[in-house]
């Protein structure tokens, strides 16, 4: 592929999220109803999800588009605090979760920590992929929360840490950047370990 190609492939992409796709998806508000569910924690700041009858979780999860497309093709994104830049921030995954207990592991530099979750509880069927936990200080222990799964709404490169500093001219592994595309995505918010969940 062109570097030509490329950037028009780029910028089409970045037209796309701009324009009526991103205004098709549920607008940043703040946690107003129907979607007031707060985890009491960070992740409030780009997440917006209600309790349904069944006791599952259901909501958006939010990020911001940077300006920059890779070497490869992909519009830079990454979390941000969306109550300061709410006009900035759009769906990038849709949430479904599942009430879950896990047992904090270690929390790797740059990245999301790590939860032990026995094989058995992870819900099937579906992608249950990211726990996260209820409360304001992450837990160095057992957890309460829900095991999320997430379903991407575009084509992006999803930068966890550092998405303002990324590079047009690298690729998006080389930004540090997960490619991300369309479905259902188990690789951007990994962190189950499967197996016994003892303490540390």
């Amino acid at each position: 592929m062109t570097k030509t190609l490329r950037n028009l492939l780029g910028a089409a992409a970045l037209f796309a999220l701009s324009g009526a796709n991103a205004g098709d998806m549920y607008p940043w508000r703040n946690h107003a109803a129907p979607y007031p569910f707060l985890f009491g924690n960070d992740f409030d700041t780009h997440q917006q999800s209600r309790v349904r009858v069944d006791g599952s979780l259901w909501g958006f999860l939010y990020v911001r588009y940077m300006g920059v497309v890779t070497a490869d093709g992909y519009p830079v994104a990454g979390h941000v605090n969306c109550n300061a830049m709410p006009g900035d921030c759009v769906v990038g995954w849709m949430m479904e979760g599942k009430p879950a207990h896990a047992m904090f592991s270690h929390h790797p530099m740059h990245d999301h920590p790590m939860f032990t979750m026995p094989r058995a509880d992870i819900p099937q069927p579906g992608a249950y992929s990211h726990f996260h936990w209820r409360g304001m200080e992450m837990p160095h222990h057992d957890a309460t929360g829900y095991v999320l799964q997430l379903t991407a709404k575009n084509r992006f490169c999803f930068v966890h840490h550092g998405a303002e500093s990324a590079m047009g001219g690298a690729t998006c592994h080389a930004n540090g950047g997960v490619p991300v595309v369309p479905g259902v995505d188990i690789a951007t918010h990994l962190n189950i370990i499967p197996g016994a969940a003892h303490p540390m």
